[in-house]
């Protein structure tokens, strides 16, 4: 066939109905881009002998070398088949229609699933690939899941079925049983997730108050849409690498001529325990003598037949009846092909005329899969969403204009929305487009280059690596200085990086930054890009339109995800398109407009203005889509530093560009000015380094050793367990809490575990104990980490959907929060004994106030004063320390106030001097008599503490500090500075000693409220440590595939990294075996390539990290002390390498610079020289 050209490719874009945008998704090594490179030789692109080997679509050298997909990559194809309209289009010609497929090819391995986001969120179809002999696998469940989370329509592809033919030798009944049960299982897992989400429907409010016949309608949609069936047209079956494949409706018009059936019935009965008396010339629906399925007689026979003919015999091709097969199938095949001596080539040549693959695949995409118009229907108000809130968020406070600005903003965005359901296409409607993911291309055909300087905060924002009075210089430095993208990094500590989290961008003009904090007209709103680069390559965005026409020229803005309509000013861009084009695989085709419900690359330095998504819009008044779900989350970390420390700024702009373009990595800077790469797996950082020296930056780099996250926690002490944890820390920290704890022992003997720490000025003392905290609390906690963020750190959810009943976002709020409190209290009431009641006693969360960890309120009275409320009602902590600020306001005030009265009283007051002197002696005899209570360890007893509400008022000004110094304890633990997790920190007590007003707030210490930070975390160390102490490390999701002969060497490879075996067993039919195993992250490097060498390549491992954590049993202060634990573990258990949490345990504390305990020389012996001195 020859080549399409790009230009009727894009005459067909005008023509929605007749697009089909899908993309193809499988498990890794189950033929996508063979497939792909099938339907690409449809259309003259490569040459059909290069199917399968060429990789079309792999055009990155490490993809050609690892024969693995790592980007995703679209192409845009034609396809004509015959025209069921009597309708005459520009479309059609010579009977036959012609359809315009954008086919998105995606990665199979984990490590790159961001990637199948992307090609999930701008398709409106998928096809699942499922091999034939493997089965379905890890990936296929995740793939699946993605596609019906975005509404993704899919059909389902089985591939690789000559495997049972020449590897499996089945017969065609085994065949067909064997290929029953793999549909069987994807239902299973469809099945499963539809019926989740009906399960979900039928709780909520909304569903009870609806009829009944729409939510029946709903239900049957749910259940038929996403069910794979042969009858229904939406099952193929291929063999990819040779190019041929059927389904059902190829072989209806074989049958029909055969057995004179109507057509309409062989739909129904090709497919099923379905079987055909050929007599009595009937179809019955239960066997009858030797009958077999009717799929088996009129298909699965046919085929087998053809391939025993041709290859049944080794080295022997039966000539003369294969020409009567090709004569009475009536098909041409070429001469050369069919007097080749190698069976297999004969074999492909003749499957392939009687049975192409691409006229199969695509005939099933155009009549299963939807066109933009059905597709955007079903997804869009998911994806996009109006803001709800705005007529009644100011009702109280704006005038009438801004309540009529902000009716048309609905009203606006109401149109916007509808046109985007509709996928309206018309030159009048505004432009609605959505930037899945961004591509470096080099210059070709005169592209020029243009780049705006902008400061790209990462998904995590980080602390800056650049003085901020340093900022200010290097503002004024020349526009060429690379230096100035060390912006990019801006503010806190690393967390555990959600799915979900949101970037914040801030807008930065060409000519002059403009400061976040002070508001923009919208006629300043930065208009990028205006400054070329000298660069070989630019970022071209990868763009779904789904609304209005993308034309050259046209102004638009490119909208961040944190952009707000109603503040029209930030993280947004003015911009004009100036170049379109058809993506085609490796290379673009340059193009004048692209309408709705097409994906198109956008370029001219669109794509440097995007951080990983973004939202186009002709509009300001267009809410941003809401942001891509990702299945995987970053674990792998490594620090990075250039070879030579002059290429620094280099290294810096290179991760800028690297965090653009990758939708998943986490780029940013430590606290210890390292600069850091966060990636989900071993595979996605090589690629992501390998990105950094090649492309980006263009540098040589050290990358250090990974770093890989590790846990603090404790358990429950038990009788055997060793509790010399806390006598084997720093000495300093040792003697305090041991003394601490024999203090707090002798006061109440039932809670020997109490510490009690007072501040630098003794006139505070707290008690706190520590416990293990419930796991089925901490798994709830981690699994409500993004909700926990939104609710008490304000953090914008572009993804919060807003019910009828729920108008406003507050509303919504405070359901969720109401939400998440039941959930809790459910788990606390499983947890049994005093857990139920402690809902009201939550003092915090952490650390960062979303950690698995809790801080209690134990003291009595407390939680029943008015000034105490738990962490569920304090909501977002940024207002909370508003109001606090502003009750402290006032308190000063009214102490300032009682401060005059109480001056003008005394002025006339003779003996003021004498009085003041004898307050300081007795000031001097109490902080002897604290000093000597001190020292002999007694109570207090003469010294007068705060009760009652003049206490609680004291606590709950120093609020703040507790909270402050319990997150610096859980963020960085005792052991190796790893923050905690289950761990329940219980405050049972707190006294202050009563004081004058003068020195309640500070003294020669500093403010109280520093003491009492620096009090608490040192406590809440304390306690922590006096407890058996653990490590907890990351555990990866394992799935192998091997066969029987290199099962072996397959377990030795897993016991030599601790692996735990969770599921094994035999795929029926098959000689491979499927196993199921927990694999810790620290001993997961090389352990693929390691698996391969071992086994020869007879084992496939994949890796998915779904954030599942373990204890490891050993203490890592563990040493043996009687006669049997020396004999069992020796002498020195860490220096055997038994005691894996201590080798941990110091390689962590080693990487961070702390102290290590360990003999740097052991058994050294006197030198001796070899020969005497004369």
């Amino acid at each position: 066939m020859p080549s399409i050209s790009p230009n009727l490719l894009a005459s067909l874009q005008d023509h929605t109905k007749n697009i089909r945008n899908i993309c193809v998704l499988a498990h890794v090594d189950h033929g996508k881009t063979t497939l792909s490179d099938c339907l690409i030789s449809s259309n003259g692109i490569i040459s059909p002998e290069m199917a399968g080997k060429l990789r079309y679509l792999d055009f990155l050298e490490d993809e050609q070398e690892r024969e693995i997909t790592m980007k995703a990559s679209a192409i845009s194809l034609l396809f004509q088949q015959p025209s069921t309209t009597t309708t005459t289009t520009t479309t059609t010609t010579n009977d036959k229609e012609s359809f315009l497929i954008n086919l998105i090819d995606s990665p199979g391995h984990v490590d790159f699933s961001s990637e199948v986001s992307t090609a999930v969120r701008i398709t409106d179809g998928a096809l699942v690939l499922v091999d034939a002999v493997e089965g379905v696998c890890i990936q296929t469940h995740a793939v699946l899941k993605q596609a019906y989370q975005e509404k993704v329509k899919p059909c389902l592809v089985l591939n690789k079925i000559d495997r049972l033919i020449l590897e499996l030798h089945m017969t065609p009944l085994e065949a067909y049983q064997h290929l029953s049960k793999i549909i069987e299982q994807v239902n299973v897992i469809t099945g499963t997730l539809t019926s989740e989400e009906i399960i979900l429907k039928e709780s909520s409010e909304d569903y009870i108050e609806s009829s009944d016949d729409s939510n029946l309608n709903f239900n049957e949609n749910i259940g038929t849409e996403y069910y794979f069936s042969p009858q229904k047209g939406n099952v193929a079956f291929t063999t990819a690498f040779d190019g041929w494949g059927f389904t059902i409706k190829q072989f209806i018009d074989l049958c029909y001529k055969k057995t004179g059936i109507k057509k309409e019935i062989l739909e129904k009965c090709l497919w099923g325990e379905y079987y055909y008396h050929p007599k009595e010339k009937k179809i019955y629906k239960s066997p009858k003598g030797n009958l077999m399925p009717m799929f088996v007689t009129f298909i699965l026979n046919s085929v087998w037949e053809v391939v025993k003919t041709i290859v049944g015999t080794p080295e022997w091709i039966d000539r003369d009846r294969l020409d009567k097969m090709i004569s009475v199938l009536n098909i041409t095949v070429g001469a050369r092909d069919l007097a080749s001596k190698d069976q297999k080539i004969v074999l492909k040549s003749v499957l392939h005329a009687w049975l192409p693959l691409s006229e199969a695949v695509l005939s099933m995409v155009c009549d299963k899969l939807p066109d933009p118009i059905e597709g955007q229907a079903r997804r869009m108000e998911k994806i996009f969403k109006p803001s709800k809130s705005l007529s009644t968020t100011t009702t109280t406070t704006t005038t009438t204009s801004s309540n009529q600005s902000n009716v048309e903003l609905i009203e606006k965005q109401k149109q916007l929305l509808n046109d985007t359901i509709t996928c309206n296409s018309s030159d009048d409607c505004e432009i609605v487009a959505y930037v899945a993911k961004v591509f470096a291309h080099n210059k070709r055909g005169g592209v020029q280059t243009s780049t705006i300087h902008r400061p790209v905060p990462p998904r995590r924002v980080q602390p800056s690596a650049v003085p901020s009075q340093n900022r200010q210089q290097q503002l004024h430095q020349d526009e060429k200085d690379i230096i100035k993208i060390d912006n990019m990094f801006i503010s806190s500590a690393p967390t555990t990086s959600d799915s979900t989290t949101t970037t914040k961008t801030t807008t930065v003009s060409s000519s002059s930054i403009t400061s976040t904090a002070k508001p923009l007209d919208l006629s300043t709103i930065p208009t990028g890009p205006i400054k070329s680069n000298n660069n070989d390559e630019e970022f071209i965005a990868v763009v779904r339109v789904f609304s209005g026409v993308l034309k050259k020229g046209k102004t638009v803005y490119v909208m961040g995800p944190r952009y707000d309509p109603m503040n029209p000013t930030h993280d947004v861009y003015k911009v004009e398109i100036t170049h379109l084009y058809l993506l085609m695989g490796s290379s673009l085709e340059p193009i004048d407009k692209v309408p709705a419900g097409n994906v198109c690359g956008v370029g001219g330095g669109v794509g440097n203005l995007v951080l990983k998504s973004a939202t186009i819009s002709s509009s300001l008044m267009c809410p941003p889509i809401s942001n891509m779900m990702f299945v995987s989350s970053p674990i792998v970390k490594v620090a990075l530093e250039p070879e030579n420390i002059s290429d620094l700024p280099k290294l810096l702009h290179g991760l800028k560009l690297l965090n653009q373009a990758d939708p998943l990595v986490e780029v940013y800077v430590q606290e210890t000015g390292e600069h850091v790469i966060v990636a989900s797996g071993e595979l996605h950082l090589e690629r992501c380094i390998r990105d950094l020296k090649e492309s980006f930056a263009k540098i040589n780099v050290h990358v250090s050793s990974p770093i890989v996250p590790f846990r603090e926690t404790i358990i429950t002490p038990t009788i055997t367990t060793p509790t010399t944890s806390s006598t084997t820390t720093s000495s300093t920290t040792t003697t305090t809490a041991a003394t601490i704890t024999n203090n707090s022992g002798q006061q109440s003997p039932p809670l020997k575990d109490i510490i009690t720490v007072k501040t630098a000025n003794k006139k505070v003392s707290v008690k706190i104990r520590a416990i293990p905290l419930p796991k089925n609390i901490t798994n709830l906690i981690e699994q409500r980490s993004q909700q926990l963020r939104d609710l008490f750190l304000g953090g914008k959810n572009t993804n919060k959907e807003l019910s009828d009943n729920k108008i406003t976002k507050r509303e919504a709020e405070q359901a969720e929060r109401e939400d998440f409190q039941k959930e809790l209290e459910e788990e606390l009431e499983k947890s049994g004994g005093d857990w139920k009641n402690e809902i009201k006693n939550i003092w915090s969360f952490g650390p960062r106030h979303i950690g698995p960890n809790l801080l209690l309120n134990h003291i009595p009275g407390y939680n029943l004063s008015p000034y105490w409320k738990h962490s569920l009602q304090r909501g977002i902590q940024k207002k909370l320390k508003k109001l606090q600020k502003q009750q402290q306001q006032q308190q000063q005030q009214q102490q300032q106030e009682e401060k005059e009265e109480i001056k003008e009283d005394e002025e006339d007051d003779e003996h003021k001097e004498n009085e003041e002197e004898e307050i300081q002696e007795e000031e001097k005899e109490e902080e002897i008599e604290n000093n000597e209570e001190e020292n002999s360890n007694s109570e207090v007893g003469s010294i007068k503490l705060l009760d009652g509400d003049d206490k609680f008022k004291r606590i709950s000004e120093l609020d703040n500090s507790i909270v402050s110094g319990f997150q610096l304890a859980t963020i960085a633990g005792p052991l190796c500075d790893e923050p905690m997790m289950g761990v329940c920190l219980i405050v049972e007590d707190i006294d202050i000693i009563r004081e004058e007003g003068d020195q309640q707030n500070s003294d020669s210490y500093g403010p109280l409220s520093g003491q009492m930070i620096s009090t608490v975390k040192e406590g809440c160390r304390m306690a922590f440590q006096i407890k058996p102490q653990r490590l907890m490390e990351a555990l990866y999701l394992c799935e192998i595939q091997v066969t029987s002969t290199a099962l072996g060497k397959m377990y030795s490879v897993l016991s030599s990294r601790r692996a735990q075996i969770q599921k094994e067993g035999v795929k029926e039919g098959t000689q491979i075996f499927c196993i199921q195993a927990r694999l810790p992250v620290v001993e997961s490097f090389g352990f693929s390539q390691q698996i391969m060498i071992k086994t020869s390549g007879a084992a496939s491992t994949q890796l998915f990290f779904d954030n599942y954590w373990e204890t490891i049993e050993q203490d890592p202060y563990y040493e043996p002390t009687t006669e049997e634990e020396l004999e069992d573990n020796g002498v020195n258990i860490a220096s055997l390498g038994n005691n894996i949490a201590r080798q941990y345990m110091n390689m962590i504390r080693k990487r961070k610079g702390l102290f290590v305990e360990e003999k740097l020389v052991e058994h050294a012996d006197k030198q001796r020289t070899l020969k005497k001195n004369k």
